[in-house]
């Protein structure tokens, strides 16, 4: 079996995740959180390429079906192992952020407008967001900017 590990961004939520095998030819992918550690399946619209991430040359690994049987080929391809580089992440997780730390991260964002995003997030169910496009709700920020940073996530 050949293990290809890549990092790649979840976009419904803007969390790195590794991909940890690929199913269903390219379909699907296993993926692992970086952030949480959790392990979940991702659909490949959901998976986007991280932009500063170095880009390997390597073959294309062997896919598999929902039931993990491998794809029949009839070439033999040698084994691919990439070994996986310890990420240093300086994004943040915006439900675990006060008004204060908001203002201080997000640009042009004051007091008043962090509170209610503070509000916005408490009035949410478990009190976290669980997708960036929640955040469109308040009005006064360009998120679409914020989001092209990269630099906040939810999770």
């Amino acid at each position: 079996m050949v293990i290809v590990m890549s990092t790649k961004i979840y976009a419904p939520s803007g969390i790195k995740v590794t991909v940890l095998s690929v199913h269903d030819e390219g379909e699907y992918f296993m993926v692992r959180s970086d952030t949480s550690g959790k392990v979940f399946f991702a659909h490949k619209d959901q998976v986007q390429e991280l932009v500063d991430a170095p880009v390997s040359e390597t073959d294309e690994a062997p896919t598999r079906n929902r039931r993990n049987r491998r794809k029949v080929t009839s070439s033999k391809k040698e084994p691919v192992v990439v070994k996986p580089q310890v990420p240093t992440d300086n994004r943040v997780n915006l439900n675990n952020l006060t008004a204060e730390g908001l203002t201080q991260v997000l640009p042009g964002v004051g007091i008043k407008t962090a509170k209610e995003i503070i509000e916005l997030r408490q009035g949410l169910p478990g009190e976290r967001f669980s997708k960036l496009d929640q955040l469109k709700a308040v009005k006064r920020i360009d998120w679409d900017e914020v989001f092209s940073t990269g630099e906040v996530y939810v999770e």
